[in-house]
């Protein structure tokens, strides 16, 4: 599961300078949480996004259930990404890093996920835009895959993390080549450690994951 990112630009670099169009007006993010904005690229380049993907049949945006982390091996089934995913409506999300939960309910430890060279990560995420009347709200979800052996200890689950090379398969392929990345996902080196985070408490359990 994915439910706190960060956006360090420095830290995400070498991510940036794959992407075209990023602008130097954006700033860090710490703590990013659902709901909130998060800079994001799709295949005409970057745009902001509400973190929490609101289907284009959403009566209004404020849903009754989680959609800030998708499940990649249902992508095509879930009405709520359904329309997302035929469409190729994807998207990357650079991130500094994410931070996932161990623990009893009460006593979680906090777990900051990287890089292992910390040059940052490339989520895979799908996007959508709602309109009603004069309101329109670009937002998005964050992919997520069976956890890699070495890090299934911090979850069952973890966020699907492309390779430079997958870039632009992600963004702009077909969803049947898309699909491959998701089938074939891999976890890159990745450092795991302990942080002591007030300010991050624990996600809600995503009800698509």
């Amino acid at each position: 599961m994915c439910g706190r990112f960060e956006q360090h630009v420095a830290r995400m670099r070498a991510w940036t300078q794959l992407l075209d169009d990023w602008p130097g007006s954006v700033v860090d993010r710490h703590n990013i949480c659902p709901t909130q904005s998060a800079a994001t690229f799709d295949a005409e380049g970057y745009r902001e996004r509400h973190w929490s993907l609101i289907p284009r049949w959403a009566r209004d945006p404020k849903l009754k259930f989680a959609t800030f982390n998708a499940r990649g091996e249902t992508l095509a089934d879930k009405n709520t990404f359904r329309g997302a995913w035929q469409h190729s409506q994807r998207c990357v999300v650079p991130a500094s890093g994410y931070f996932e939960w161990t623990g009893p309910k009460g006593n979680k430890q906090c777990h900051y996920v990287t890089s292992g060279d910390e040059a940052g990560l490339a989520l895979a995420g799908l996007w959508e835009c709602w309109q009603r009347a004069d309101a329109t709200v670009h937002s998005f979800t964050i992919v997520t895959v069976a956890a890699a052996e070495h890090i299934s200890w911090l979850h069952h689950r973890m966020p699907l993390m492309l390779r430079p090379d997958q870039l632009d398969t992600w963004l702009t392929g077909a969803p049947e080549h898309a699909n491959e990345l998701i089938r074939a996902a891999e976890a890159p080196q990745l450092s795991v450690r302990p942080v002591a985070h007030p300010n991050a408490t624990a996600p809600p359990d995503s009800t698509e994951d």
